[in-house]
């Protein structure tokens, strides 16, 4: 019995790291939007089996990361302009609760947040796009992990995860203009720091709209 569960757990492991491979490829570059997952070959370079990587592959459909199409399989969702306006209007609404719901940082949060923030322009300056995409993510996600929301931050993060590999296309073309991501997000911290719940939304909802404007630009240039 003990090794069933352990063999059942293992088994679950593997399925969640293969997932987390197949959405960096997709950030990477690797995997584009609506091409479609050769199997065989995705396996052998993520290298696990094909079982587990059937099991994330639908895991990844569950989220909308990739789709599945007859007589083609599993291919990398494309969103078009009106799948990304729905996207910008559900994260609105979700994070605007968390933000209403979160508690006062402490300072080794807000140190934190510092930190990601600092972390993000090395990466930058690197020209590392993965690592931009990480520490842009953990700055965020570390703000909303200050609210009891669970479930709203747990559907914040499906949605962002959808549009991360066209986020990574924007991060792609011009590392030089990201750097102005760098003071909204120092705005963020300094509103978050004095408790002020209206100016952090005002200022998240900006940032937000600059992202998903600046995300569209390259889109359109595919």
């Amino acid at each position: 019995m003990a090794n069933s569960e352990s063999s059942a757990v293992s088994g679950h492991q593997l399925t969640l790291q293969a997932a987390a491979q197949i959405r960096g490829l997709i950030i990477d570059r690797v995997l584009l939007p609506g091409e479609k997952v050769r199997q065989v070959d995705l396996a052998e370079k993520i290298g696990v089996s094909r079982s587990p990587l059937r099991e994330a592959l639908r895991t990844l459909e569950a989220e909308g990361v990739v789709t599945y199409e007859v007589n083609r399989g599993y291919v990398v969702a494309r969103l078009d302009d009106d799948d990304h306006e729905q996207i910008l209007a559900m994260r609105a609404m979700l994070e605007a609760e968390l933000f209403k719901t979160i508690t006062r940082p402490d300072p080794e949060k807000l140190a934190y947040l510092k930190e990601a923030n600092e972390n993000m322009i090395e990466a930058i300056d690197a020209r590392n796009v993965a690592q931009v995409l990480h520490w842009n993510r953990e700055f965020h996600f570390t703000i909303f992990d200050l609210s009891p929301l669970g479930q709203f931050r747990r559907e914040v993060q499906r949605l962002w995860q959808l549009s991360e590999g066209y986020s990574a296309a924007w991060w792609w073309r011009t590392p030089d203009a990201a750097k102005r991501i760098n003071a909204e997000h120092n705005a963020i911290i300094t509103a978050l720091k004095k408790y002020d719940i209206s100016r952090l939304t005002e200022l998240s909802n900006a940032h937000r709209t600059g992202g998903h404007e600046r995300t569209m630009a390259v889109a359109a240039l595919r």
